[in-house]
């Protein structure tokens, strides 16, 4: 203390703010960097979230509009007639007068969905043209039942580039029977 008494007043002031500058320096460093630092780091996370949350309003939007529409399907098929498709297939051949165009008509079906199941037939025709074609093509599509056409192969035949030999894939869904137990 004797050191400080012994100082001139300017001398005196010089001393008395440089400490008030390393206490305040000091106090900066170690309270409010520190507090100033977790704001920006809390102000970024705020600003994430808030992205995530919009994130999140638009998949749950989607996700709704999805449902939406699976909750549609599944009406349409539960309402759907279980008529059988080979015979239905056949009916429309003989309409369109293709009947005796069709060279195969392979049935399967597909049960690995837990909640579907995929009933199609693979259907192969010869020497046909493209207007019986896209006749019995547009009496499938046009069905009451919810038929889709898949693999559809076209290929013009040697000698008669107006003929066709086609190949396609008609499939329909129907819901699996749930044992309601």
């Amino acid at each position: 203390m004797s050191f400080f008494q012994n100082l001139q007043f300017r001398e005196k002031l010089l001393v008395v703010c440089a400490a008030v500058a390393v206490v305040l320096f000091l106090l900066f460093m170690v309270v409010i960097g520190p507090v100033l630092d977790r704001s920006a780091r809390l102000d970024k996370q705020i600003r994430k979230a808030e992205q995530d949350l919009q994130h999140l309003r638009a998949y749950n939007r989607e996700y709704n509009r999805q449902k939406h529409t699976m909750d549609a399907l599944n009406a349409q098929l539960g309402q759907q007639q279980q008529v059988k498709m080979l015979p239905r297939l056949e009916k429309w051949a003989r309409d369109t007068g293709m009947g005796d165009k069709i060279t195969g008509m392979t049935p399967s079906t597909n049960t690995s969905s837990e909640a579907y199941i995929e009933e199609s037939v693979a259907i192969e025709m010869a020497d046909v043209t493209l207007k019986q074609l896209a006749k019995y093509l547009y009496e499938i599509e046009q069905s009451q039942q919810f038929l889709t056409i898949k693999r559809l192969t076209i290929k013009p035949r040697l000698n008669d580039r107006q003929l066709l030999s086609v190949s396609f894939r008609v499939s329909t869904f129907m819901p699996k029977k749930r044992d309601r137990s």
